[in-house]
């Protein structure tokens, strides 16, 4: 058996856990039987949503056909992602982090070991990207893949947009920027214009037959919601559950905040302040400052297309996969790389499944 063909680093990489993400994780989990196509397109469908209710009938005309709910099917091209990372003899000399100063581990051990570590920090930096991917799928209704080409600082922009129309139909415009609420000198409350313009988001989704379940805020908002006068005062009215604030740390870098009512209908206040680094060393939010989003979970499918690579018989082959590894080797540099390769597309389920407001603050 031979450990580096890519067959068995398929086995490898598919027990390595996967970095943990949210927005990918819990808006656009991924089936392995239905979403993970072996060809290098992937077929989308998905929905209007509908909220048709039952006629009533006399019992002698026993039922009513009625049609049914009709759905679209795209042929899309994923995204291509594909890293990898050099090991030379020099680093095989030398002690690898973590290693004991009187390791007595060999050459070709600490090779194996570096690979295998190779392979996880490869898949930890896709999973950013589709974490990316997946923020950039709400806030957009779409999101644009940039590729790297052969030549530096030269890039080809692939576009995919889940809409037809001019503009983006799930983007929501605030009348004004958000202000705190305000209170008298006799403490009399006037709501902040926040408050309606959650409450039209939420209503826009409810109208259109689409689950609300959760607030998404950048941190920023985040921050404005919990200074507000209002929500202060309300949650802590003991007559009537306004809400609630109970902050629960469901990832690094996702916070839940509690819930709020919004004239009757419970949104959960979910706050990121996550980010990564960007090509340039910059560092950069998942969700930009004054972003909102209402929408709720599993309202999309994580879809990836498969992974065509020529390997050491001089053929192409194709595998199926959401991470696929190929070790390459190169007798005159005496050199190896590991590469891991990826065709990640984040989908709708339906049509515009969430509300967005951007710039809220101004």
């Amino acid at each position: 058996m031979n450990i580096y063909e890519t067959i068995y680093m398929l086995a490898a990489i598919e027990e390595l856990p996967l970095e943990h993400t949210f927005f990918k994780s819990r808006y656009f989990p991924t089936d392995d039987m239905m979403d993970v196509f072996n060809t290098s397109k992937v077929l989308a469908d998905y929905r209007e949503g509908k909220r048709k209710k039952a006629p009533f009938v006399v019992p002698r005309i026993g039922s009513v056909p009625v049609g049914r709910e009709g759905f679209k099917t795209y042929e899309l091209e994923p995204a291509y992602i594909g890293l990898s990372m050099p090991l030379t003899i020099d680093q095989l000399q030398k002690r690898g982090f973590g290693e004991s100063i009187m390791s007595g581990m060999t050459p070709e051990e600490r090779a194996r070991h570096l690979q295998l570590h190779d392979m996880e920090e490869l898949s930890a930096r896709i999973s950013r990207t589709e974490e990316w991917m997946a923020c950039q799928t709400m806030l957009n209704n779409g999101c644009v893949m940039r590729h790297e080409t052969d030549k530096e600082g030269v890039y080809e922009d692939v576009e995919v947009k889940f809409y037809d129309e001019a503009t983006n139909p799930a983007l929501f415009t605030p009348a004004a920027t958000w202000k705190h609420s305000t209170v008298d000198s006799k403490g009399q409350i006037t709501v902040g214009n926040w408050y309606e313009d959650i409450y039209q988001m939420l209503a826009r989704q409810k109208r259109r037959g689409m689950p609300a379940t959760d607030l998404l805020v950048s941190s920023d908002v985040g921050a404005f919601l919990l200074e507000d006068a209002w929500v202060l005062r309300l949650l802590d009215n003991r007559r009537v559950e306004m809400g609630r604030i109970q902050p629960t740390e469901l990832t690094e870098y996702v916070t839940h905040l509690g819930a709020f009512n919004f004239k009757g209908r419970l949104l959960d206040i979910l706050v990121s302040d996550g980010g990564y680094e960007d090509e340039d060393g910059t560092d950069k939010p998942y969700l930009d400052d004054g972003s909102v989003i209402v929408t709720a979970p599993d309202v999309g499918r994580g879809l990836y297309g498969a992974i065509t690579q020529m390997e050491r018989d001089e053929e192409f082959h194709t595998y199926a996969g959401k991470r696929v590894p190929q070790h390459i080797a190169d007798v005159k540099s005496q050199t190896k790389e590991t590469k891991v390769a990826c065709s990640p597309l984040m989908v709708p389920k339906r049509k515009n499944p969430w509300c967005v407001a951007k710039k809220v603050l101004g």
